[in-house]
C-alpha cells in the first residue's frame, strides 16, 4: 500500500557564487531524509521530488513546489506533504516598506544559484515572507498537512572558528531591492507590513508546521557525518514508535540528541501527530493477541487463513505500518479452530507471552511448495544463490529454515510445482501444477534482475499456491454455498449475459467498459460471513475483492438466501477483466472463503508482481470474537476466469 506522502527535498553543499563556502553534508542529509520517507515510510519513489546543487536553484525550486505539490493532481486533500530543506540560510536589510519598523533583517533560503547575478537581477534567495506566502497557495490548494524541516540558520556563529561547520553565510551584493525583485508572485498583492510574520521559525497560522535546526538567533551546525538536527532526527525513528509521537514530542527527542542546540517546532497544529498519522495505517498483515491461560494466547487466526499446527507467529506491540515495531516474543500454534489458534512457546521459561499483535513468521505448510532451477549461461551466478537459499528435498523432517511458506528445490522438473530460467532482466516460469497449467498460461515472464527479486517472485509464487490450494477437508458447506458470474449493465446495473460460470469456469472477453458481478447462494440453515478474493496468475496478486464491514453486525449472506457482489454501491463495486499489455490471454481466480463468525481477513492479500485483472475494494477493520465458539464452521468455492482477446466475439 503507498503511503499518502508527497515531498519535495532539497539539499545544496556547492554554491554558484565564490562568495559563498560550500558546505559539506546537505546533500547526505537530503538523501538520507529520502532514504526515511522511502524505506520508513513507504513513500514511492515517484512521489518524492529531489533537488541537490546546481539542480536546486531559485526558479528550480519555485518550479518544483508548484508542479510537485501545488498543482500535483495526485495530492488530495488531507494528505501528508513535507518540504525539506538543508543548505545556507541568510539575511537580508529590509527594504523600505518591508516591515511596519525599517532597518530589520529578513531571512531568506539560499538556492544554489543565491547572491548571483540572474537576468531579472541579483538572485536574492527565497524570503521569509515568499514563502509564507507559497505555503499558503498549498495549503488552499491540497490542504494543511505540510511539514517544513530546516537544516540551516539566518544568524552568523558566535566565534569565527565555528563559521566553517555552521549552514549560514553572509550576504556579498543582493540588495534590499532584490527582494522585491524575487518575491513570490502572490507574496506582495496579499501582505501587507502590518500581516508580514518575520522569520521562518515565527509562524503562528494553521497553514503549516515548521520544524527547524535553530530558534531565532540560533545555530545550524554540521560535520562529516551530517548536520547534527538532522542526523537527530533520524536517530529517533530508530528507537521510538513514529506513530506515537506528536510534533512537540519528536521536538523533545531531538533536542536531547542536540548537544546543547535548541530546535524550534511552531504552528498551531503542533500537539497533532507526525504528519497528521496519514503514514501510520494500520498493517492488514496483524492479527490480534489475547491472554488465554498461563502460557497460551489466543491469536485471531485460524484454519481459514492457512494456519495449521507448528505455524509460527512474531509478537509485536501494535499494528501500525511505519513505524518501529520491534520483536517482543515468538509463539507457535498448538491448538487450530476455523477463525482462531492457541499458541505457545516453546521454551520453559514460565515468563508471560505479551499481548499485542502477532503476524505470520513461517507458515509451516506440510507439503513445502517445489522449485526446479533450469541451467543458464547467463546467470549462473544467481541461479547460485538461489540454489543456496533454498534448501534441497528431502526436508520434511526438518523445522522450516526460512520465513514465510515452507519452499524447497528439486533436481527435477518432473518433481516440480514450476521451474524457473533466470534471464538477464526477467525470469521465465514454466507452472507444473496441475490447476494452473490446465487454466492459465503455463509459463509467464517476471521482470526480475538479481538474487532478492528473484526470491521475492518464487516467495509470491509459493504463498500464491497456498491459498489457491487449501480448503477445509470436512468441506462442510459442499453444495450449500455457490457463486455465480454476470456481465451487467454499469448505467442500470442489470444483468445483460446468462451465468457465465459453468463447472467452475468463465471465458469472457477483453473489454475495458464491461464490468461484472457476482452472485453468491446460501443454501445452508446457517447465516454467513463472505470473503470474496481474486488471484491473478499472471503476476501472482491477491486482492480482496469483497471483504464484509467488521461493524456490520449481521452476517450479509443470509440463509437460504443470495446477495450480489458488484451492485454498484459503496463496498459492493464492480468486477473488471483486463489483459495485460500485449497478452492475447489471462487467466485467475475467484476464490470465496466462508465462515459462520466474522473474522479479518485481508491479511492474505499480497503484492502485484504484474498486472491484475482483480479489483481491490479497501480493507475492512479488525473484529474480535470474544470467546471460542465451538460450533464454528468455515469452508471456500474456487472458480477460474479466463480472459481472451476480443476477435470479434460478442456475447
Amino acid at each position: 500500500m503507498a503511503s499518502r506522502v508527497f515531498a519535495l527535498i532539497i539539499g545544496i553543499d556547492k554554491y554558484k557564487s565564490g562568495n559563498i563556502w560550500n558546505l559539506e553534508s546537505c546533500v547526505d542529509d537530503a538523501q538520507s531524509i529520502r532514504h526515511l520517507l522511502m524505506h520508513d515510510l513507504h513513500v514511492p519513489q515517484e512521489q518524492i521530488c529531489f533537488l541537490t546543487d546546481q539542480q536546486a536553484t531559485k526558479r528550480a525550486i519555485e518550479d518544483a513546489f508548484m508542479s510537485h505539490l501545488v498543482n500535483n493532481p495526485d495530492i488530495e486533500r488531507g494528505d501528508a506533504m513535507v518540504l525539506y530543506f538543508a543548505g545556507h540560510g541568510a539575511s537580508i536589510r529590509s527594504p523600505k516598506g518591508w516591515f511596519t519598523e525599517n532597518g530589520k533583517d529578513v531571512e531568506v533560503l539560499c538556492p544554489y544559484d543565491y547572491d548571483s547575478k540572474s537576468s531579472e537581477g541579483r538572485v536574492s534567495g527565497i524570503s521569509d515572507r515568499s514563502f509564507q506566502a507559497m505555503l499558503r497557495d498549498l495549503s488552499e490548494s491540497k490542504g494543511n498537512n505540510v511539514t517544513v524541516i530546516l537544516d540551516c540558520c539566518f544568524s552568523s556563529p558566535a566565534s569565527s572558528r565555528d563559521r566553517r561547520h555552521t549552514r549560514w553565510t553572509p550576504t556579498s551584493k543582493a540588495t534590499p531591492d532584490d527582494l522585491y525583485i524575487g518575491l513570490w508572485r502572490n507574496a506582495l498583492a496579499r501582505s501587507n507590513p502590518t500581516d508580514v510574520i518575520r522569520g521562518f521559525t515565527r509562524a503562528s497560522g494553521d497553514s503549516h508546521i515548521v520544524l527547524a535546526a535553530s530558534r531565532q538567533g540560533g545555530t545550524a551546525v554540521e560535520g562529516k557525518g551530517g548536520g547534527l538536527f538532522t542526523q537527530a532526527l533520524i536517530s529517533v525513528k530508530d528507537s521510538v514508535p513514529l506513530h506515537t509521537l506528536t510534533f512537540v514530542d519528536l521536538l523533545h527527542l531531538i533536542e536531547k540528541r542536540m548537544e546543547g542546540y535548541r530546535p524550534v517546532v511552531v504552528g498551531q497544529n503542533i500537539e497533532q501527530t507526525l504528519f497528521d498519522g496519514v503514514p501510520f495505517t494500520a498493517d492488514p498483515c496483524f492479527v490480534s493477541v489475547d491472554a488465554y491461560d498461563s502460557d497460551q494466547v489466543r491469536i485471531d487466526a485460524g484454519a481459514i487463513h492457512g494456519v495449521v499446527e507448528g505455524t509460527e507467529f512474531s509478537i509485536h506491540d501494535h499494528n501500525y505500518r511505519s513505524s518501529l515495531n520491534p520483536l517482543r516474543g515468538t509463539v507457535y500454534a498448538s491448538e487450530i479452530h476455523p477463525t482462531w489458534c492457541l499458541a505457545r512457546t516453546r521454551s520453559q521459561s514460565k515468563k508471560a507471552i505479551p499481548e499485542g499483535w502477532a503476524r505470520i513468521r513461517r507458515w509451516n505448510n506440510r507439503a513445502p511448495f517445489r522449485v526446479h532451477l533450469r541451467r543458464s549461461l547467463f546467470s549462473i551466478l544467481r541461479r547460485c544463490r538461489l540454489s543456496s537459499a533454498l534448501p534441497l528435498q528431502p526436508t520434511l523432517s526438518r523445522a522450516q529454515s526460512r520465513e514465510g511458506v515452507n519452499i524447497v528445490r528439486v533436481k527435477h522438473s518432473s518433481q516440480a510445482d514450476m521451474s524457473l530460467t533466470l534471464r538477464r532482466n526477467e525470469m521465465t516460469i514454466e507452472r507444473h501444477d496441475a490447476m494452473l497449467a490446465a487454466n492459465c498460461r503455463r509459463i509467464i515472464h517476471l521482470p526480475s534482475s538479481d538474487s532478492q527479486k528473484d526470491l521475492k517472485v518464487i516467495d509470491a509464487a509459493a504463498r500464491f499456491h497456498l491459498h489457491l490450494h487449501r480448503k477445509n477437508p470436512w468441506k462442510p458447506m459442499l453444495g450449500l454455498v455457490a457463486m455465480e458470474l454476470y456481465r451487467v449493465d454499469v448505467t442500470t446495473w442489470t444483468k445483460v449475459s446468462g451465468n457465465l460460470l459453468v463447472d467452475g469456469r468463465a471465458q469472457i472477453v477483453d473489454d475495458k467498459n464491461s464490468v461484472y458481478s457476482v452472485v453468491l447462494h446460501n443454501y445452508s440453515d446457517r447465516d454467513l460471513w463472505p470473503y470474496l478474493v481474486g488471484m491473478d496468475s499472471g503476476g501472482y496478486s491477491i486482492s480482496m475483492v469483497y471483504h464484509p464491514d467488521a461493524a456490520t453486525s449481521e452476517p450479509p449472506l443470509k440463509k437460504h438466501s443470495s446477495m450480489v457482489i458488484g451492485s454498484g454501491t459503496l463496498g459492493s463495486e464492480a468486477l473488471a477483466f483486463t489483459l495485460g499489455e500485449g497478452a492475447d490471454a489471462g487467466a485467475g481466480f475467484l476464490k470465496l472463503f466462508v465462515s459462520s463468525v466474522f473474522t479479518p481477513m485481508t491479511f492474505i492479500e499480497q503484492g502485484v508482481a504484474n498486472s491484475t485483472a482483480f479489483p481491490k475494494t479497501r480493507p475492512s477493520e479488525k473484529a474480535k470474537e470474544v470467546g471460542a465458539n465451538t460450533s464454528e464452521i468455515w469452508d471456500s468455492v474456487v472458480a477460474c476466469v479466463t480472459i481472451v482477446r476480443n476477435l470479434g466475439v460478442t456475447g
